[in-house]
């Protein structure tokens, strides 16, 4: 699950907005991203992966998938 986004590193790109696929982030008012939905998030690791600067940190506990999925 998404745990937080640092205020203080967010540039306001919005690259992990656009990359939830879930509509899990928005942006606030001052253009920085915010947890929308927390309890939407699949801890699929995208926002923080498309955070060029390292504001988004996602819970590090990742499920074994099935081994369908590798």
């Amino acid at each position: 699950m998404i745990r937080s986004i640092d205020k203080e590193l967010c540039i306001g790109c919005g690259s992990c907005v656009d990359n939830c696929p879930l509509d899990t982030l928005r942006m606030d008012e001052k253009g920085k991203a915010y947890i929308a939905y927390p309890e939407d998030c699949h801890t699929c690791y995208l926002c923080e992966q498309a955070c060029p600067v390292g504001a988004v940190y996602v819970h590090p506990f990742k499920k074994q998938f099935p081994s369908a999925f590798g």
